[in-house]
């Protein structure tokens, strides 16, 4: 809530996940799965904090470019191959 003149007004709530976004990072879910690393194991790997593949996962964030790139990465898999 934001304080404004003595009156508090209601945030927008937070906009939906593109589906998009949310099949990239269930592709990327399904890679790791895959290949037996832990969510906590890669974030080390590629540098991220430890919450944000949990995160991404239940669906409670939206993943930045760098972050996907980072996953890809970690991962071994180019983002291209991991769309078709």
């Amino acid at each position: 809530m934001l304080c404004q003149r003595g009156m508090f007004e209601q945030m927008e709530p937070p906009s939906q996940i593109d589906p998009r976004e949310r099949s990239i990072i269930l592709a990327l879910k399904k890679e790791r799965v895959k290949q037996g690393v832990s969510a906590a194991e890669l974030a080390r790997k590629i540098g991220i904090g430890r919450n944000t593949i949990p995160n991404l996962e239940r669906n409670e964030a939206r993943p930045t470019l760098w972050v996907v790139l980072k996953l890809c990465d970690g991962l071994n898999v180019s983002l291209k191959n991991l769309l078709d």
